[in-house]
């Protein structure tokens, strides 16, 4: 047994690491620290933007509000899978996800169906179906007693970014970095660290891959092979490529065969993915390009791109200390939008398994097991609508048809083909009628069916019938078209999809060789110095020359000047170079939560209210037993705008205490009579505070100290008036760390 798992590791973002993030942090967040590694300049697949009805589950697990969930991924709803050009060119069928008819413990409702075919009783199969035919007239509403079944279509950067702000809320810390090295120890195996490109290391007990098909820890790091399934999935290429919407989107997925493989048209509030997936054996990359352009409506935004897999899944899932999630563990094309359910299932069953107090071989082995079963399943379920077709038109299609296929597949299609029967495994994603609806949708006809149906007479077997279709035909037409319904209960903000893609964000790299002292003041406590501190302080500084229009001075904020709230790339890592190199060093427990801002010194001094006029904590509202640690970045190379001030109270507590209710009480010219302060920037001694340390300002130079000590910014408006008005003047990065004060 290894050590309690008490810090988590979650190496990659995108939709697999920020669903695993959330869910890790709602189910065990008040156990464990929770850590995300992810960089910008990393993009995710995102080829797939449909899901099952599974999802519900994960949001029922998270307590997330549906509508706001809606609004902001754009989502639209989704009642099934439209399959055109599979079972033959130019013939469709429908895999619905509601229950189609009303069955018997004996047999399932498709073997009255069958029945009533056989007497000519019974209509299409489909008619039985409520979200079926609710999908084909373009009609949803959410229905009491969860009486339609649905799912979503969503754009999948939007689902990450929702699921990042929610995980954020609850303590994650995500770190903006590249991962340069995976660190492992070398007697156990286990992975000990992350070692970023800017020379940072994040350790933890328990590591998640979410780094996509590279698997840079799972696959690379520990050697854990990769199983190919490519001899009964043939494609091994994608295209995806978004456009503006046309007409009114409708709630299911269209999934459209070509001779060498397919293409997909999900549509989205604001916009419609689209792509396809191919074998590059029978197609050129340029020939399928060409097709999916020829196939889609509406005005492409960005080009295509190719995307290459393997259909697979590693030998292993879970192996020493490192757990693989989604596509690091495995791919299954989304024919079936079964990808962020294999993500999902991923992190529940971490959560069931979850070795908090050490990982035990037993976990590990029962984890792998019920990952194989559940992929090997849903990859018989995707075999099963190539191999099952009636198509010969191209070789494509004829070797799918002639293939052979895995044992249990080729069990379950003879036995329907012999008696219409479907015998599941427990805990299987996919219930029997998705099995009967792709089954007798690729063209299967069973020779027989189940003799119980016979009890009934014509009479009885027709009004059973009967007064199911009516019942469904009756409901659907009482509900509103898709559109309407969306435009009444949750329309998305309008998003101009042909606009321009924002420009990366500037992330804060910390420089490795920096150089790090400690400042003694004249009370015996510290403050800590980094001086060159950023590998690229003159991107920080234009970044904050590109957005000066957004930043604003809060009417009643003490700050002195405009700020802006620091981006979450430049936040992220400083919260990670405090806690890596810094915490320990100011006394100061794990973290709680950072805030942090681009801030600049504009205030005429005569304008300063009482508490601008005094030296200042950082800690003020803090509960008993916790403290705020405060960081601050010089950012400008005039070292005569000033660094800052240390001082510490002449006066009593009770009288320091009163001093400062003063200060944010009385108006300026109470607090001036009072004590004798005239309007200024403190920067020296006076009859209520001694100076015990003046820190000079350099450039790129980060002072990091203990926000319980008073202090002031060094500000010499009398003399620098000019350069502190002056752009970018004296700017700074001010951030503040809460944690718990250590006993």
């Amino acid at each position: 047994m290894s050590k309690p798992v008490r810090r988590v590791v979650i190496a990659g973002g995108g939709t697999a690491g920020w669903m695993v993030a959330a869910g890790l942090s709602k189910c065990m967040g008040k156990q464990v620290d929770i850590q995300l590694v992810e960089s910008e300049e990393i993009g995710t697949v995102g080829v797939g933007e449909a899901t099952i009805p599974t999802l519900h589950f994960m949001h029922e697990m998270l307590d997330l509000e549906e509508k706001e969930f809606i609004q902001a991924t754009q989502a639209t709803f989704k009642l099934g899978i439209s399959f055109e050009n599979w079972r033959n060119v130019g013939e469709h069928y429908f895999h619905s996800f509601g229950k189609t008819g009303q069955g018997h413990w004996t047999a399932g409702f498709h073997h009255f169906w069958l029945e009533g075919r056989r007497r000519g009783l019974a209509s299409d199969y489909g008619d039985y179906c409520l979200e079926l035919r609710a999908g084909l007239d373009n009609r949803f509403a959410l229905l009491p007693d969860n009486g339609i079944n649905y799912a979503y279509h969503f754009d999948a950067t939007l689902y990450g970014q929702y699921l990042r702000r929610f995980s954020e809320q609850l303590g994650v810390q995500r770190i903006e970095g590249k991962i340069a090295k995976v660190h492992t120890d070398a007697v156990s195996g286990d992975i000990t660290g992350l070692q970023l490109a800017d020379g940072a290391l994040v350790e933890g007990d328990l590591f998640i891959d979410c780094t996509g098909m590279r698997s840079l820890l799972l696959g690379e790091t520990l050697g854990v092979p990769f199983e190919s399934w490519s001899h009964w999935l043939p494609c091994d290429s994608a295209l995806a490529v978004q456009t503006t919407r046309v007409g009114e989107p409708v709630p299911y997925t269209r999934s459209i065969a070509h001779p060498w493989g397919w293409q997909w048209r999900i549509p989205l509030q604001h916009r419609v993915g689209n792509g396809v997936v191919y074998s590059s054996k029978h197609v050129s990359d340029d020939e399928a390009k060409a097709a999916l352009l020829a196939n889609v409506e509406g005005e492409v935004l960005r080009e295509p791109r190719v995307i290459r897999f393997t259909p697979g899944q590693r030998e292993q899932v879970w192996k020493k200390n490192c757990v693989a999630i989604g596509l690091s563990s495995g791919f299954l094309e989304p024919l079936e939008s079964t990808s962020i359910h294999l993500i999902q299932k991923g992190l529940t069953r971490l959560v069931e398994l979850f070795p908090t107090d050490g990982i035990r071989q037993s976990d590990v082995d029962e984890y792998n097991q019920q990952s194989r079963e559940a992929i090997e399943v849903i990859r018989d379920f995707i075999i099963l609508h190539y191999h099952v077709t009636n198509r010969d038109d191209t070789p494509f299609w004829r070797g799918c048809r002639d293939m052979d296929v895995p044992p249990l597949l080729k069990h379950r299609i003879q036995h329907f083909r012999d008696t219409a029967r479907i015998m599941l495994r427990q805990g299987e994603l996919f219930a029997e009628n998705s099995w009967v609806q792709v089954m007798m949708g690729q063209g299967i006809q069973p020779a027989s069916h189940h003799p119980i149906t016979r009890n009934m007479d014509d009479r009885t077997l027709s009004d059973f019938l009967g007064g199911i279709r009516k019942e469904v035909a009756r409901t659907m037409m009482k509900l509103p078209k898709h559109q309407q319904f969306i435009d009444q209960f949750c329309p998305a903000p309008r998003i101009d999809p042909t606009a321009r893609p924002a420009a990366p964000p500037v992330a804060l790299r910390v420089n490795p060789a920096a150089t790090i002292s400690t400042v003694q003041l004249a009370d015996g406590s510290s403050v800590h110095v980094v001086d060159d501190f950023a590998l690229e302080p003159e991107a920080l500084v234009a970044m904050a020359g590109a957005e000066a229009a957004r930043f604003q001075q809060p009417a009643g904020h003490p700050y002195p000047g405009p700020q802006l709230l620091l981006p979450d790339s430049i936040a992220g890592a400083l919260g990670h170079y405090f806690d890596q190199h810094m915490r320990t060093r100011v006394g100061a427990g794990p973290t709680q939560g950072m805030f942090g801002r681009l801030a600049r010194v504009t205030q005429e001094e005569a304008t300063l209210s009482p508490l601008q006029r005094i030296c200042h904590r950082d800690d003020s509202g803090v509960a008993r037993g916790e403290m705020v640690a405060a960081c601050v970045h010089y950012l400008f190379p005039d070292e005569q705008l000033g660094g800052t001030v240390f001082f510490r109270s002449r006066m009593s507590d009770a009288d320091t205490q009163q001093f400062l209710r003063d200060a944010g009480t009385l108006d300026a010219s109470a607090f001036g009579d009072k004590y004798g302060i005239a309007p200024g920037y403190m920067t020296e001694s006076n009859r209520y505070f001694e100076v015990i340390g003046r820190l000079p300002a350099r450039w790129n130079r980060a002072v990091f100290y203990d926000g319980g000590i008073f202090h002031s910014g060094d500000i010499r408006w009398a003399s620098q008036r000019a350069s502190y008005l002056a752009d970018p003047g004296r700017l700074t990065i001010n951030a503040f760390f809460k944690s718990q004060r250590p006993a």
